[in-house]
């Protein structure tokens, strides 16, 4: 294992050791602190059982406005605690099952933002994407090691319309720089806000991975459009989002498909408590599935992130995801925990194309608010297969999570 250098032990000292009250903002500008350790422990069927401790700090500053300017610059490190007893695809123990941690230290965030008005605003660097709730375009933060990208980004918005471009070079996908991919892609998004129940979008995305190490089949052209809202339901509140794309190749594609993809969810909340039901369908031709290499891969179908790799959700026959759960949460007042929230998810997976079952899957939480920002939470997931061949590997997942963000 990686032994930490001097940078990596100084940025975990600053961010486990130094006082809050130390880092006050003043005029100068904001300083970015966000610290998480984690446990996690993963059995696959066909792996040795994997488990991994580490620490995760990001320490940034952005600027006080100037002139419409505003600089922003954050590193981010990982260290390993301990053994390294699984596969973090850079450590070469490839009899162990995945998690995507390493020891790194990288420039994480550096953009320089200009409000040419208050409509218009330019940010160009490496920086956080996040449209259409991630699934295209987006920063997931998971892994220790954040996505981010490097593009320039112009952003038009009045009281009811928004309009965004993103010129594309890079993605930082981690952990490291070994598994980023360069790009020459051109991102676009439209929003109008109806009214408080309905929010549109509407979004075309061209992605063309330019690097050779990224996969030929996952440059695709993919456009769509997003309703999002919510209403009253008695004393209750019901909120929704519905997504559907059409997703083609596109530039350095070396593969030819067209494939639908489609997202529905609902869920209705009241006095803490909340139950949801929702639905995705990624097409499959049998060979091509719906790309993301943009995008978000953790969480979509499942914290054990089945079918989740490589800028792909899905199996080449596709991926139908239903799913249901609910969580309950409350605000203490007590002086150690201050809010706490309970949650479960089921998920039944099948193949798109043929009607095939690929198994059912359990995510459960427990998430406590203590004080000075501090959180805990113990997280869980458990995906069985059925033993097609498309169906991935049994597996199952825990977590331990201390995080401080200010």
């Amino acid at each position: 294992m990686m032994k930490p250098n001097f940078l990596r032990t100084g940025l975990i000292v600053t961010g486990l050791l130094v006082s809050p009250a130390a880092l006050a903002d003043d005029a100068t500008g904001s300083l970015i602190l966000d610290v998480r350790a984690r446990h996690e422990m993963v059995e696959q069927t066909g792996k040795l059982d994997a488990t991994a401790t580490t620490v995760r700090t990001r320490l940034g500053w952005q600027s006080a406005p100037w002139r419409g300017f505003t600089f922003l610059i954050e590193g981010e490190n990982v260290v390993v605690l301990g053994s390294d007893d699984y596969n973090s695809g850079l450590n070469g123990r490839t009899a162990y099952a995945t998690i995507k941690d390493d020891d790194i230290t990288e420039l994480n965030r550096l953009q320089l933002s200009w409000a040419a008005s208050e409509q218009v605003r330019v940010t160009v660097g490496r920086q956080l994407l996040s449209f259409n709730g991630n699934r295209f375009i987006g920063s997931p933060a998971w892994r220790q090691d954040r996505n981010s990208h490097d593009a320039l980004r112009i952003d038009v918005a009045d009281a009811a319309w928004s309009a965004s471009y993103v010129y594309h070079d890079r993605v930082l996908r981690g952990p490291g720089d070994d598994f980023d991919w360069q790009s020459d892609s051109h991102l676009l998004n439209l929003g109008y806000r109806v009214s408080d129940a309905a929010s549109l979008e509407g979004f075309a995305y061209f992605i063309d991975l330019t690097d050779p190490s990224a996969p030929q089949d996952r440059s695709n052209m993919t456009l769509g459009g997003r309703l999002t809202g919510a209403l009253p339901l008695g004393e209750a509140r019901l909120s929704y989002s519905a997504m559907l794309a059409r997703q083609t190749d596109y530039g350095s594609s070396t593969a030819d498909f067209a494939l639908d993809f489609a997202s529905f969810e609902a869920r209705v909340s009241q006095s803490g408590a909340s139950l949801m039901i929702g639905y995705d369908l990624l097409e499959g031709d049998g060979v091509n599935t719906i790309a993301t290499p943009l995008g978000s891969g953790h969480g979509n179908h499942g914290w054990a992130d089945a079918f989740s790799g490589g800028g792909a959700q899905s199996t080449a026959d596709g991926l139908e995801d239903l799913r249901f759960g609910g969580t309950y949460g409350a605000e203490t007042g007590h002086a150690f925990v201050t809010g706490w929230e309970v949650g479960a998810v089921h998920r039944h997976f099948t193949a798109q194309r043929t009607g095939d079952g690929l198994g059912r899957e359990w995510d459960a939480w427990v998430n406590l608010d203590l004080p000075r920002n501090v959180g805990l939470s113990f997280q869980f997931a458990d995906f069985q297969g059925t033993g097609n061949p498309l169906s991935p590997a049994d597996r199952t997942k825990q977590w331990v999570v201390l995080t401080y963000r200010r």
